[in-house]
C-alpha cells in the first residue's frame, strides 16, 4: 500500500479517537485497528515495536484509571472511598482520595481507551511504511520537518532491536533477562538508539542534506505571520459573535500567508527523486475516503448531525448506538482489500535445501 495512503489512515484513525468519547464506538474502533493490525506487513522489529506500544497503551489505560482512583471524583453511584489528606482550595481543586464513583471511573477508561487507539494506530504505521518513504511524501517546503521527523521514528526501532540484541548477549553470558532486569538493560538500549539516530543525521547532512539557500525576507515575515492571523482569527470566532466576517478574514490572510511561504521555500530548496511510488486506483480511493471520514469526525462533533460523545457524569446512562457512528468507526477498515491483495510473504524455512550429494546425484 503506498506510504501517503497509510499516513491517510493513521491520520483518520487518531482524529476519530480523539473527538470521540463514546466507550461503545471506542471499542468498535479498537476492534477495527486490530483486524487491519493482523493484516498489516511488519518486519520483525516492526512487529516488537507493536508489542511494546500496545504494552504501552494498556498500561496508559491502567495509569488513568489509577489517577482516577486516587484523585476520587463526583457522581452518585460511590464503588468505595479511598483515604486521603484534605488538600487546600487555592490548589485548584486538586484532591487525594476521595470517594471513586463508577462515573469519574467509566470517564477514565474511556481517555484511556482513546489513547490505546492512538498507540495502536501510530504501531500499525510504523510497522508498515519505513521512515524514508515518508520523507518522500514531504513537500520541499517542509523538508527538514521531515528531516526531523524520519530521525525520529527511527529511534524506536533501533532503540528495540539494540534492546534485543543487549537481552540475547546477556543470555548467551548466563545472566538473567526477565522482568526484574528490564531497566538495566534499557538505559543501554536506548543509548545505543540515540547513538543511532545520530548517525543517521550526520550521514544525511554529509550526503548533501544541508540548510538551503536563505529566503527572500517578505516570505520569511510570512511564514512569521500565519501563526498569529490563525491564533487572532480563532479568538474572534469563539469570543466575538459580530466579528464573524473580520475572523473569516483573518482566517483566509493567514492561509494565504502560509501558502506564500510554503510557494517560496519550495522555490529555494529543489529535490530530485530516485524513484516515484505510484498510486493504486485502491490507494486513490482510500485517500479520499479517509479524508471524507476526516471531515465527518469533526463536523460530527461540532454539529451533532451524529452523536459521538458520551456524558457519564449525567447518571451513567447507557451509550447510543447510531448507524453513522458504527459506519465511521467501520470505515477504519478500508485498508483491507489493498491489504489482501498484496502477496504473502515468501517463507523461506519450507524450502527443501539440498546437500551436495544429492546435487552430485542430479
Amino acid at each position: 500500500m503506498h506510504a501517503g495512503a497509510w499516513v491517510a489512515w493513521v491520520l483518520m484513525v487518531m482524529t476519530i479517537a480523539l473527538v470521540t468519547t463514546n466507550p461503545l464506538y471506542l471499542c468498535l474502533l479498537l476492534l477495527s485497528i486490530l483486524v487491519v493490525a493482523a493484516f498489516a506487513p511488519r518486519s520483525a522489529t516492526g512487529a516488537l515495536g507493536f508489542r511494546v506500544l500496545f504494552i504501552g497503551g494498556f498500561l496508559l489505560l491502567g495509569f488513568s484509571a489509577l489517577i482516577a482512583t486516587i484523585n476520587g471524583g463526583a457522581g452518585d453511584r460511590v464503588l468505595f472511598t479511598m483515604p486521603g489528606p484534605g488538600l487546600p482550595s487555592w490548589l485548584g481543586g486538586l484532591s487525594l482520595g476521595g470517594p471513586v464513583t463508577a462515573e469519574n471511573m467509566t470517564a477514565a477508561l474511556t481517555r484511556g481507551l482513546a489513547i490505546l487507539c492512538v498507540f495502536l494506530g501510530f504501531a500499525i504505521f510504523n510497522g508498515a511504511v519505513s521512515p524514508h518513504r515518508v520523507l518522500r511524501l514531504g513537500p520541499a517546503a517542509l523538508f527538514h520537518a521531515g528531516l526531523v521527523l524520519t530521525v525520529g521514528l527511527t529511534l524506536l526501532p533501533s532503540t528495540i532491536a539494540d534492546f534485543r540484541r543487549l537481552r540475547e548477549m546477556r543470555q548467551l553470558r548466563g545472566g538473567g533477562a526477565g522482568i526484574r532486569h528490564i531497566p538495566s538493560l534499557l538505559a543501554p538500549a536506548v543509548i545505543g538508539g540515540l547513538e543511532r539516530a545520530f548517525r543517521l543525521a550526520e550521514a544525511i547532512e554529509a550526503r548533501g542534506y544541508a540548510a538551503p539557500p536563505p529566503m527572500p525576507l517578505r516570505a520569511r515575515l510570512a511564514g512569521f505571520a500565519a501563526a498569529p492571523l490563525a491564533l487572532v482569527a480563532g479568538w474572534v470566532w469563539l469570543y466575538a459573535d459580530a466579528l464573524t466576517a473580520l475572523a473569516a478574514a483573518l482566517a483566509a490572510a493567514a492561509m494565504g500567508t502560509l501558502v506564500y511561504w510554503g510557494v517560496a521555500t519550495s522555490r529555494a530548496r529543489h529535490t530530485t527523486k530516485m524513484r516515484a511510488e505510484s498510486l493504486a486506483p485502491l490507494d486513490i480511493a482510500g485517500i479520499a475516503a479517509a479524508l471524507t471520514v476526516i471531515g465527518a469526525a469533526l463536523s460530527a462533533r461540532a454539529t451533532g448531525w451524529t452523536d459521538l460523545t458520551y456524558n457519564p457524569f449525567a447518571g451513567l446512562p447507557s451509550p447510543s448506538l447510531e448507524v453513522a457512528g458504527m459506519a465511521l468507526m467501520l470505515l477504519v477498515l478500508w485498508p483491507l482489500p489493498s491489504l489482501l491483495r498484496q502477496p504473502p510473504a515468501e517463507d523461506r524455512s519450507a524450502i527443501p535445501i539440498r546437500t551436495t550429494g544429492e546435487a552430485t546425484h542430479r
